[in-house]
């Protein structure tokens, strides 16, 4: 069957995914007597879907594939270098980097004793077909390794003899009494879960004052609404009407920025004016805002990759003059502002200053763009989040959950992936107003259905999306005096 995911993620936890039904020890014996295969549907074991992407598979068990051999898997085609996930937590109790026939492969064994096989895995130098086997492209665990449920162990190829046949991955499943069974009544259902999420694979959430006091969403009317922050003053009240981009909040979560897409800053509470594009001719619309980590300047992105840089943000270099794959989408400071991170929609990195590369998805195959980029104070590492809720751990940052964990249908695109003060946790804001935390990230409130009020007609409410979230610190100078979703008002003097 053909395979497009609608929701996919990367999990992190070691938590397991629920156990499969108990099996029988008694060996089996197919009709045609060949031993320790199981010649029927089999037991549907819980997976996670062990492709990482679009994948084109069928049910071929058992059928014939030339000098008296029987197909004991199912094989997924797909792209090269599509990621292969851990479908049960467990460890890697083989790998075979190289090896004839089935060319690179490793086995994964669960808690029960279970066996998952990955053969076939990319034995090629990414964008090349040379067979020179770069290890950190075969494989990014290493024989021993215990993983989790869902993370990445692998990449898809066309190692062995799968060389003439196309780039897939030949699966199999054997079980704890060493009979070998049907993967595909599995891999279905777990693509079924998966088209709506995996319920109860997210990490336990834990909550905690440390995370932050509060936040705002920005919607597509230039509206702030405040939950547990105080309200400043929007757009809106402004009376400015321009596209608004993206917000940021001031180091001491007293005040916010806020830029639109051709470049005009707008500051409120004790954000300072620093400068904007007033007067300048753009080759691409303003995407983010992102102050310098003393409150002193900030940095403009635009989605060609030129960088703005005012105040005491400094210039380390862009990429408005390099042919790009993707537009950019986001600026990230490193935690000491002497550099910074751009990401892409294809999820490519470029570090410039003291930001450090942890790693990127720029050369995977992707169900939908990335969205959003988020770095924690303790600067060992970057989350990257996509359209679709996939969350991507580089560095050593833990995975605290997804969108698609949730296991929820209902929810819309997401728009922001924003970090805690503590680096263990993150919020998610989805488009319709909704706020998703995770790890230790508190709730502090939301808004899911958002609605313009036209004042001329009182009765018409227009659909109204949120653009960009921004997070009130931890330890402001003041104590928060607004309840959530304060009304917009007239700015401070």
């Amino acid at each position: 069957m053909a395979r497009t995911p609608i929701k996919r993620f990367l999990i992190a936890s070691l938590v397991a995914i629920a156990v499969g039904l108990a099996t029988s020890p008694t060996p089996a014996v197919a009709s045609d007597g060949w031993s320790n295969v199981v010649e029927g549907e089999g037991t549907i074991r819980q997976l996670v879907f062990p492709v990482d992407g679009p994948a084109d598979y069928s049910d071929t068990w058992l059928a014939p594939r030339g000098n008296g051999r029987r197909h004991l898997g199912v094989d997924m085609m797909g792209d090269k270098l599509t990621p292969l996930l851990a479908v049960r937590a467990g460890c890697i109790t083989s790998i075979d980097w190289g090896g004839p026939g089935g060319g690179n492969m490793l086995v994964l064994q669960d808690a029960d004793g279970w066996e998952y096989r990955y053969i076939h895995v990319n034995n090629d130098t990414p964008g090349t077909d040379d067979g020179a086997n770069p290890y950190e492209w075969a494989f990014t665990v290493n024989q021993g390794d215990c993983v989790a449920a869902g993370q990445r162990i692998s990449y898809m190829g066309d190692s062995g003899n799968a060389e003439s046949v196309g780039t897939h991955l030949h699966f199999e499943v054997r079980r704890n009494d060493g009979n070998w069974v049907n993967p595909y009544p599995s891999t279905k259902a777990a693509e079924d879960r998966e088209e709506c999420g995996s319920p109860g694979v997210n990490p336990a959430a834990s909550p905690d004052t440390a995370s932050g006091l509060g936040y705002w969403l920005l919607d597509n009317a230039g509206r702030v609404h405040a939950y547990d922050a105080p309200h400043h003053g929007d757009l809106s009240s402004r009376g400015v009407i321009t596209a608004p981009a993206s917000m940021s909040a001031t180091p001491t979560g007293n005040g916010y920025w806020i830029v639109d897409e051709s470049g005009l800053v707008h500051a409120f509470g004790d954000a300072t004016f620093h400068g904007d594009m007033r007067g300048w001719i753009l080759n691409g619309p303003i995407r983010r805002i992102e102050p310098h980590p003393s409150g002193d300047g900030y940095w403009l992105v635009a989605d060609d990759g030129g960088v703005f840089a005012f105040g005491a943000a400094a210039f380390y270099g862009s990429m408005g003059d390099r042919l790009l794959n993707a537009k950019v989408i986001s600026l990230s400071a490193t935690p000491s502002g002497n550099g910074y991170f751009l990401v892409a929609k294809d999820g490519g990195v470029f570090t410039f200053g003291a930001a450090t590369f942890r790693g990127s998805t720029g050369n995977l195959s992707l169900s939908q763009a990335v969205i959003d980029m988020a770095v924690p104070d303790t600067g060992n590492g970057y989350w990257l989040y996509a359209a679709d809720g996939g969350v991507f751990t580089f560095g050593t940052l833990g995975f605290h959950g997804s969108a698609p964990g949730t296991g929820r249908c209902d929810l819309g695109p997401s728009v922001a992936m924003r970090v805690t003060d503590t680096g263990l946790g993150y919020w998610i804001a989805l488009e319709n107003g909704e706020v998703l935390a995770f790890g230790d990230a508190r709730h502090h409130g939301d808004r899911p259905d958002l609605h313009i009020e036209d004042p001329a007609n009182p009765d018409a409410h227009a659909h109204a999306t949120i653009v960009d979230m921004a997070v009130r610190g931890s330890a402001p100078d003041e104590t928060p005096t607004a309840a959530a979703d304060a009304p917009s008002g007239e700015n401070p003097g």
